[in-house]
């Protein structure tokens, strides 16, 4: 999109004669990103990347689309402008009429649920979607689902065939390739079913969630790899992620390569492996990954054209090869902002470290530099009364405003972090965190994911569901116990509809637990 049309002088003229061009930050502004996303999704069916959302003057969303070739985008922008120009009242109404439906569903209309109707309907939908062969739930694209992960792996009577699907997911997981093998972490996601073909880049949110998973699931079921896996996940998250300028995480690492491709920084070719290992280490590759074999093409292409192969554990000279393969750090290209609800997360990681290993002192350390810097972000150091920033710039320049995500992961991170060090230090600030977001984020209709809003239709929700992420409600909601599930409350009744999207809220006590 951005060779065919973005650098294109006639798209430029054309866009800058009839639009306005705005380009979000998605990490920035999660809650602008998660309306337009959903826009986009009822309004064309389907929603992705490059999202491009056309919006009235007023900011209402009237029309979608990802990517299409040069020709047909110009003849896009050109239709659109013709009806602009044509009828832009009716154009405005229709937007209009959409976002006031849509905000004034009534709630009433959803089955209310208690919380063991949620539990039923949780798991049956669950084993109705687990992929018994492959782990993970039964989807053409293969992601981590961390928040999913987490609520089963502390949830307490998990019948033996879910514990084995969740060993599957997570073996699988490790032993794929949604694993760095060579220089540490896990990708994004993968685009195929069986965890191959990963989208190359790198989050600290994975990060932070699924070494959390691997902490818990090695003392659940007494596994020494997953255990590997989760002080792994820790130490690649310090070599690559951590700006000591900051003495934060950074939010990512990238897919793209510095010449433009992805998957470059993790792809080898056979030329490369040649100049990198020695004979044997060679021929081991080589017999393992099946590089010479006809009948075993290539599974990737490098810088779009030379077969390239994506390296995992060979059955012998394996720690040689891994040492020559990994690629240098700084080569790796970054995001270059902090995000503080991710470094939230990564907290909650460390607490889970400590829990694990009580007496590695690294851990403490790290856990207790990195919650003393969320504690300034947040001024609960100082006593001010000013918003905390979204995230941090690589120079530790604030950016944008925190959101009820950002409360929400520092509030958890710092709530594991005490219980994990039985320091009692951080109940009240814990308290006036929460007492601050209830104060920003909720009103009358639901909890808001923003204080500042941008659009009309940005609205409340009484409970937000997960994602890649843990929802930032669950959070503040499952510290109330019994409150939750009340038979007058509407947040509960959410979750009827689709209650995989809304694991978080598994663990949710009542009154009477």
């Amino acid at each position: 999109m951005q060779s065919e049309n973005y650098r294109n002088q006639q798209v430029a003229d054309y866009l800058n004669q009839h639009f306005i061009s705005v380009k979000i930050d998605r990490e920035l502004m999660p809650d602008l990103d998660r309306y337009l996303i959903e826009f986009a999704r009822k309004a064309s069916g389907h929603a992705g990347w490059p999202e491009h959302v056309f919006l009235t003057p007023q900011g209402y969303p009237f029309f979608a689309l990802t990517y299409q070739p040069h020709q047909q985008f110009i003849k896009t922008l050109k239709r659109i402008q013709l009806l602009w120009q044509s009828d832009p009242d009716k154009i405005i109404n229709t937007a209009k009429k959409a976002i006031a439906e849509d905000a004034h569903s009534p709630i009433t209309d959803k089955k209310r649920v208690t919380r063991q109707q949620f539990q039923h309907n949780f798991f049956l939908t669950l084993s109705n979607q687990e992929d018994t062969l492959s782990g993970g739930l039964k989807t053409e694209n293969k992601f981590p689902k961390a928040p999913l992960l987490l609520s089963l792996l502390t949830y307490p009577n998990l019948s033996e065939d879910q514990q084995d699907w969740l060993v599957l997911t997570l073996t699988q997981m490790q032993q794929q390739n949604l694993q760095d093998h060579i220089n540490g972490g896990f990708f994004r996601y993968t685009i195929d079913p069986e965890w191959q073909t990963p989208h190359f880049e790198k989050m600290l949110y994975t990060q932070a969630l699924l070494a959390k998973a691997y902490f818990i699931a090695a003392k659940r079921f007494q596994r020494k790899d997953f255990l590997h896996t989760a002080k792994a996940t820790i130490t690649y998250v310090e070599k690559h992620l951590y700006n000591p300028k900051t003495q934060l995480f950074l939010s990512s690492e990238s897919a793209i390569d510095q010449q433009g491709f992805e998957g470059g920084d993790y792809l080898w070719t056979k030329t490369e492996l040649k100049a990198a290992l020695n004979d044997d280490e060679y021929q081991q590759a080589s017999q393992d990954w099946h590089l010479d074999q006809p009948n075993h093409p290539a599974p990737f292409n490098k810088h779009s054209e030379t077969p390239a192969w994506l390296p995992k554990p060979t059955h012998q000279n394996w720690q040689a090869i891994q040492t020559k393969l990994v690629r240098p750090i700084n080569n790796i290209p970054k995001d270059s902002k902090s995000i503080l609800g991710w470094n939230g997360l990564m907290l909650s990681a460390y607490a889970e470290a400590v829990k694990s290993e009580p007496n590695n002192l690294d851990y403490h350390q790290q856990g207790n530099q990195l919650a003393k810097r969320l504690l300034d972000a947040f001024n609960q150091t100082t006593g001010q009364k000013n918003n905390a920033p979204r995230a941090y710039s690589k120079d530790n320049r604030p950016m944008g405003s925190a959101t009820l995500q950002d409360y929400a992961f520092v509030f958890q991170g710092l709530r594991d972090w005490q219980s994990a060090t039985k320091n009692s230090v951080f109940t009240n600030i814990l308290q006036q965190l929460s007492k601050q977001a209830h104060a920003r984020f909720f009103t009358a209709q639901g909890w808001l994911y923003t204080s500042a809003p941008l659009l009309p239709g940005q609205v409340g929700g009484w409970a937000i569901p997960d994602d890649a992420l843990p929802s930032p409600t669950a959070i503040f909601d499952c510290t109330q116990p019994g409150r939750f599930w009340q038979s007058d409350s509407q947040a509960a009744s959410q979750l009827s509809t689709s209650p995989l999207d809304y694991a978080s809220y598994l663990n949710c006590r009542n009154h009477t637990d």
